[in-house]
């Protein structure tokens, strides 16, 4: 049996949110704290979220990211409290893991609005994350058509091939990852998570550039800490230009796995860790399992769970 891996919940909420996408209105999209809206069952996302993460057998109990004040007495777990908007979050949860854990310890860490079954989310670890255990940063995209998401169907996905001259998968961002912290740049995570979470609604079209402009002045800071350690400062240069590199070969559907997870390895691996893990310290994996690609926005989308 494996060993259970340590679980964070992301549960803030963000005041201002993003622009709803082109097809619907302000008046579709869920508000507020997400995970206490209740289900048809009538428990809450969160409470069910949890049952299941602990009924896979697979995490020891789940730690919850959030503000006490929503969450006390709705959750039977840790609470960890932080006001305040994804960034915040962020922060507050690399902190807890720096202050909690080893940094070579692998932690697990998702969103309180996806709704996998606790078979569902063996299943993925089995699979995905077993095999590549070793990485330093693992996450999972899936490969599925709009209609298979339903009421998700909506939601931004990515063309991609497995590799070269193979054909090209539909991709949809999931939404657990384990990492190792202590090879990564964590600052770096939750700078281009924020920055991509402000603009997630907005077509690919003309997100890319703006990405790439907000993200430049994180990097450079990074640059900076750099050049006082008397290491050559190329971060903020070569880490836009490989990110829009690999969005140009997207857009000829040239884009592989093995690049993307490349970009993601030098974007947010240390350098000392770039040969580990078998020269792949980041490993982006693919599944079909559709329920880590439906993060629950929309009321439509709450409408549709079936606990």
């Amino acid at each position: 049996m494996p060993e259970r891996l340590p679980l964070l919940i992301l549960a803030g909420s963000d005041p201002q949110p993003g622009p709803p996408p082109a097809s619907m209105s302000h008046d579709d999209i869920l508000s507020g704290f997400k995970a206490v809206q209740h289900l048809p069952n009538g428990s809450t996302l969160i409470g069910e979220l949890i049952t299941r993460f602990n009924a896979s057998d697979r995490f020891e109990q789940p730690i919850l990211i959030g503000p006490r004040r929503i969450y006390e007495g709705t959750v039977d777990c840790e609470i960890v409290d932080v006001e305040g908007n994804l960034a915040a979050t962020l922060e507050k949860a690399s902190e807890f893991i720096a202050s909690r854990f080893n940094g070579s310890d692998p932690v697990a860490i998702t969103a309180c609005d996806i709704l996998p079954t606790a078979e569902e989310i063996r299943l993925l670890l089995e699979t995905n994350y077993d095999p590549n255990r070793e990485s330093h940063f693992w996450w999972q995209l899936i490969d599925a058509k709009p209609i298979e998401l339903s009421a998700s169907s909506w939601k931004q996905s990515y063309k991609i091939r497995p590799q070269r001259n193979q054909p090209l998968m539909n991709l949809y961002p999931g939404h657990l990852v384990v990492v190792r912290i202590g090879a990564l740049r964590m600052r770096v995570i939750n700078s281009i998570l924020q920055i991509a979470y402000r603009y997630r609604n907005r077509d690919l079209r003309t997100r890319h550039v703006t990405l790439a402009v907000q993200s430049f002045r994180r990097l450079l800071e990074e640059d900076l800490r750099s050049l006082a350690s008397l290491r050559l400062p190329l971060f903020s240069i070569l880490v836009p230009l490989h990110g829009l590199t690999a969005y140009y070969k997207m857009v000829r559907k040239q884009l592989t796995l093995h690049d993307l997870e490349h970009l993601v390895s030098r974007t947010i691996v240390h350098r000392a860790f770039h040969r580990s893990a078998q020269d792949r310290p980041a490993r982006l994996t693919v599944t079909n399992i559709l329920a880590f690609a439906k993060d629950i926005d929309t009321k439509a989308e709450l409408a549709a769970v079936h606990p």
